[in-house]
């Protein structure tokens, strides 16, 4: 299978997103997690081992051992590399990552799955969650590991609060296995990239969306236009970010093709 040409490209926190559905490329017929039915309460954050490649990047390259069904039964919304982001899933959809069947890792979280330890990699990941986590008006408190929604299915860690829960090792899979053991810092790091006010101050959701609309920065939440993208592709994502911003807006410096 040829290297794969992004529908529509944007931009988000600094990272450069390359967005292919495998709900609309599916030429293999896949098998597909459906779309969500439980509200969305945070980002859950992953490793996958670095490979390598020639001619594309990694995250492209996962993107298309999905699509061509050697991924098994993962569905991911997001595979980050020290060069970008593919995303795989629509954000209304669910994903199939956490291993906890129909808990709420898998239903009710974006998953991020950071492809090796490079420092670039890791710092591409944070900027994608806090964008993610600002998309949604959440913080860094809604920010999740895979170990943790395997302590969370097998019961283990019940006196202990999210965070050490997010790095209580767990026999099956510790992951994401080169974040965990500087967790803290990373969380740190992805509030730190957070744009909007309730990043650090907790306030109501009517109260934080209207702040965050009459600002700048909330057109399209830098959402920009890329080589291979359309006025069109801008607009369908600007009705998806105005769901969450009504004050969204196109800047005008958003090029079509």
């Amino acid at each position: 299978m040829a290297f794969l040409n992004p529908d529509y490209v944007y931009v988000a926190n600094g990272v450069p997103v390359r967005q292919y559905f495998i709900t609309t490329h599916n030429p293999n017929k896949i098998d597909l997690p459906g779309k969500r039915t439980r509200p969305l309460m945070g980002v859950t954050i992953h490793n996958t081992e670095q490979i390598r490649v020639s001619g594309t990047t990694m995250a492209e390259q996962y993107t298309r051992a999905t699509v061509n069904g050697n991924m098994n039964t993962v569905r991911v919304h997001f595979y980050v590399d020290d060069a970008g982001a593919w995303q795989n899933l629509p954000l209304d959809w669910q994903g199939w990552h956490a291993a906890d069947g129909s808990g709420m890792g898998n239903t009710a979280t974006i998953a991020i799955e950071c492809i090796g330890n490079s420092f670039k990699a890791e710092d591409n990941a944070a900027r994608l969650a806090a964008y993610l986590l600002d998309l949604y008006h959440l913080t860094t408190a809604n920010l999740y590991t895979h170990t943790y929604w395997l302590n969370v299915r097998d019961g283990k860690g019940l006196n202990l609060n999210k965070d050490d829960r997010c790095v209580l090792r767990h026999p099956y899979k510790v992951c994401p296995i080169y974040i965990i053991p500087h967790w803290a810092d990373f969380v740190k790091q992805v509030g730190a990239y957070q744009k909007t006010e309730h990043a650090t101050e907790e306030k109501p959701a009517a109260a934080a969306e209207n702040t965050a609309a009459n600002e700048d920065k909330t057109y399209l939440y830098n959402i920009v236009v890329g080589v291979y993208g359309k006025m069109d592709n801008a607009r369908n994502a600007l009705k998806e970010v105005q769901k969450v911003y009504p004050g969204a807006f196109i800047k005008r410096t958003v090029k079509s093709k």
